[in-house]
């Protein structure tokens, strides 16, 4: 296809050098070409001046010879003497100058039959004849003359070279005026020539523009007028068939930005269609992996308090998920950092060589291990603060170009303030559930360490489980962050217990104890009221904190409350919680006891196993007791 730009560099190239032709014929090639043919035609009169002087005295010649003649005196007088030899010299003078003139006129000639490409080379060499016919006159006449006495003059020999030579001369007059004007003929046609050329290519270029112009700038004005109503339909603007590079590299790109537009558009109506946020991340994945073919998408905010990079919501087009929620890294150990202050997105094309380079990420490890080759990460930002970072992943290495980027970049922009709003309205929750956890903890106990070391063993726990992987006893890191964020709800229900109660000393008779337990079903009923209340947010909001809330006094053997459950009916977030609240509350000092050493403690633990307490989890504490005793030392 013809390129405008190319037409555009050859036109004005053309145009200049056609400019530089002209230049040079008109200021260089024409005058020297007129030069030429004036200093032929100096020549040529010149030959005509001198014949015309040569005949004079040939006539003189014949007036002496003719008096010689009729005379009976035999003597000469000095008089024709003096004009025989007078007229004598001049012959032989101009005859040799018409020489001279004739080899100059000659050479000249030849110059311009150069010049003029040889285009009248028949021309000229006619003229070379003619002057080869003049010069062997004049050599003739010269020879004659140079031996001619006064008593004996050849005067028939020499009318007879004079008549040659007249119609010689004559010829060459009327042949030099015709290739003369040839000559300058064609410096004309060529100069007209070229200045037709170049009105050609000035007529066509701009032909072409204002063709380009006039056909594409209704195309262009239906585009931006279809954009501006937001119908994305590339096919109902009016076709126009490309001649030029440009216009088809012109509809590309309104097509693509036909599609770009389109693609934000249905993810504006993906925002407006969904409150949960993890079906607009399922939804926007869905669109993601159709427009740009990616193989996973990760969402990670940004824990300034703690350092950290916390992964809150993944998706992928395959189920070895092995970095996903509740996967925490710190923030200085890892190459992100530098979006914290950049805000620029960064583009890896070669993940492989990336780990090979630095095999003690465990994020790279991780990506390493799912297949993932190449990513896209881009941040999330509220004024001049990056709150989060997606991630747009595939199994191709150098998948992502500047225009995945470009898009992406867009469509961040678009969902980021939903993402803020949900994050953080999660987290602002959590805190103030934390916080008001541990206002009702202090009602119950004489420290506030208690919530802190509870959320640390459970979360232990949590940890040392996944890493055992045992069948019913799946848990991901997001199940681990959750149970952080919720353990601490576990005696939220201790709220509406009376101090009388909540306070009392000693040992609680059967009524008291009665109140007591209500607690668990008080917590829980809190926490499905705000639920219900954010069930468009995230349905499975606070559902832990309910579970964990209800169920953490529930025994393995059935014998708990408030339901009776047992064995794997219990939530095993439950389960977790209630070791990390019986281990707490059995080395710590209450209203009602003093605190069981360590050793009596686990004993205590021990027994419980099987009826009171899950016998895996009490079997995973113990694998784990050296971190136990860690935090209960640290935190006491």
């Amino acid at each position: 296809m013809i390129s405008i730009k190319k037409i555009t560099k050859i036109s004005l190239i053309a145009i200049v050098v056609f400019s530089l032709f002209v230049i040079w014929l008109n200021f260089y090639f024409v005058p020297e070409v007129r030069t030429y043919t004036s200093m032929n035609q100096s020549y040529e009169e010149s030959i005509f001046e001198k014949r015309s002087e040569m005949e004079l005295s040939i006539r003189v010649m014949g007036n002496i010879h003719q008096q010689l003649q009729n005379s009976e005196s035999p003597v000469i007088s000095e008089a024709l003497q003096d004009a025989f030899f007078r007229n004598k010299n001049i012959i032989e003078s101009e005859s040799k100058e018409i020489m001279i003139e004739i080899e100059g006129l000659k050479n000249n000639w030849n110059k311009l039959n150069a010049m003029s490409l040889s285009r009248h080379g028949d021309s000229i060499s006619e003229l070379s004849e003619l002057l080869d016919g003049l010069n062997w006159n004049a050599q003739e006449l010269n020879g004659i003359v140079s031996e001619v006495s006064i008593e004996n003059i050849p005067y028939e020999s020499i009318v007879e070279i004079r008549d040659a030579t007249s119609e010689l001369s004559t010829r060459l007059k009327n042949e030099h005026r015709v290739v003369n004007d040839a000559i300058i003929g064609d410096l004309n046609a060529i100069i007209n020539i070229m200045m037709i050329l170049l009105l050609a290519i000035l007529l066509g270029y701009n032909i072409g523009v204002i063709r380009f112009i006039s056909k594409e700038y209704n195309f262009i004005f239906q585009s931006f007028k279809s954009l501006g109503s937001n119908r994305f339909d590339f096919e109902s603007l009016p076709p126009v068939k490309s001649i030029f590079k440009e216009e088809n590299e012109m509809r590309t790109n309104i097509r693509h930005l036909f599609d770009e537009r389109k693609f934000i558009t249905e993810i504006r109506e993906i925002l407006l269609e969904h409150y949960i946020v993890d079906d607009v991340i399922e939804s926007l994945f869905e669109s993601l992996e159709k427009v740009m073919g990616i193989d996973r998408i990760g969402i990670a905010f940004v824990d300034y308090n703690r350092n950290l990079l916390i992964a809150e919501y993944g998706v992928s087009n395959y189920n070895d998920v092995l970095l996903g929620p509740g996967f925490e890294v710190d923030i200085d150990s890892s190459r992100l950092s530098r979006m914290l202050k950049d805000r620029q997105s960064i583009m890896t094309s070669d993940l492989e060589l990336d780990f090979k380079n630095r095999p003690n990420s465990p994020a790279l490890a991780l990506l390493n291990s799912e297949g993932i080759k190449s990513n896209l990460v881009l941040p999330m930002t509220m004024g001049d603060a990056v709150f989060g970072m997606v991630f747009l992943s595939s199994k191709e290495k150098h998948f992502f170009n500047q225009e995945h980027q470009m898009l992406a970049e867009k469509l961040i922009y678009e969902i980021k303030g939903l993402l803020n709003r949900a994050y953080f309205t999660k987290v602002i929750f959590s805190k103030i559930t934390t916080s008001f956890s541990e206002l009702v903890d202090q009602k119950d106990n004489e420290t506030g360490d208690h919530i802190n070391r509870m959320v640390k063993y459970s979360v232990a726990i949590a940890k040392g489980l996944r890493l055992k992987k045992l069948p019913h006893y799946e848990i991901d890191r997001k199940f681990i962050l959750e149970i952080e964020r919720n353990a601490s709800s576990h005696d939220i229900g201790k709220v509406g217990i009376p101090d009388s109660v909540l306070k009392k000393p000693g040992k609680l008779d059967s009524d008291e104890w009665t109140i007591m337990k209500t607690h668990a079903a008080i917590g829980a009923d809190i926490f499905r009221d705000l639920r219900e209340g954010l069930t468009e947010f995230d349905p499975e909001f606070y559902k832990m904190a309910e579970e964990i809330a209800r169920h953490h006094h529930e025994k393995w053997d059935g014998s708990g409350y408030p339901d009776g459950l047992s064995g794997m009916e219990i939530p095993l977030s439950a389960r977790i919680v209630a070791l990390a609240d019986v281990f707490d509350a059995l080395t710590s000092r209450r209203v009602y006891k003093e605190a069981f050493s360590l050793d009596t403690s686990l004993d205590i633990i021990r027994n419980s196993r099987g009826n009171h307490l899950d016998p895996v989890i009490v079997d995973v504490f113990f694998e784990n007791l050296e971190m136990m005793k860690t935090i209960m030392y640290n935190s006491k």
